[in-house]
């Protein structure tokens, strides 16, 4: 995989900054822009950096934190259709799993935890909100 040029990742860092600077004064809409903006600093196609799954998967994470459902599911879908996705990371797949969730699509959702859990052995659910954990333990189809 390719490295990011050092300025450009500087730039990105500092656009996910502002994203959550944004988000913790309660600034949703400029939050979103920032981390819009941030990801879009990624030269194309954003998933061949060694630096695009923690970039992707942390802008998906902050858009589940301020409801831009709709665009964290779009950014995910291209990383995890784009060939470059390892298949032994389980954080694209529960990241996914996440997104399901919280649009309260359980039974994808499951699936998507349930294929994490298998790459991870249960390692994906440490130190990630129990609410998921509970549910993919109680989940029945």
């Amino acid at each position: 995989m390719k490295e990011l040029d050092e300025r450009l990742s500087n730039d990105i860092n500092d656009k996910f900054e502002r994203s959550f600077e944004f988000k913790d004064k309660g600034e949703l809409e400029e939050s979103f822009i920032a981390m819009q903006e941030a990801v879009e600093l990624m030269p194309s196609p954003k998933s061949q950096w060694s630096e695009s799954l923690i970039i992707i998967t942390s802008a998906c994470e902050h858009f589940i934190a301020i409801d831009r459902l709709t665009e964290a599911e779009a950014l995910i879908d291209e990383y995890l259709n784009s060939g470059f996705c390892i298949s032994y990371d389980d954080s694209p797949s529960f990241v996914k799993g996440m997104i399901l969730f919280e649009m309260r699509n359980f039974e994808q959702a499951y699936d998507w935890f349930a294929k994490a859990n298998s790459i991870s052995r249960g390692r994906c659910f440490v130190e990630r909100p129990k609410k998921y954990k509970i549910f993919f333990n109680e989940y029945n189809r």
